[in-house]
């Protein structure tokens, strides 16, 4: 049976939208046109990811 539990809803919204970001993120660290750009991307990628750059 399904529950229409709000605190579930806005925890699946939270994870798709943090998803949405790294994905949109990580594919501007691919195809940036400068280096600069695309260095300052996987910075922003890292920081989400909690890793060292």
């Amino acid at each position: 049976m399904l529950t229409h539990d709000p605190a579930i809803l806005a925890l699946a919204t939270s994870a798709a939208g943090y998803l949405a970001t790294v994905t949109v993120l990580a594919l501007t660290a691919i195809a940036a046109p400068t280096p600069t750009r695309r260095r300052e991307a996987r910075t922003i990628v890292a920081l989400l990811l909690n890793r060292k750059s």
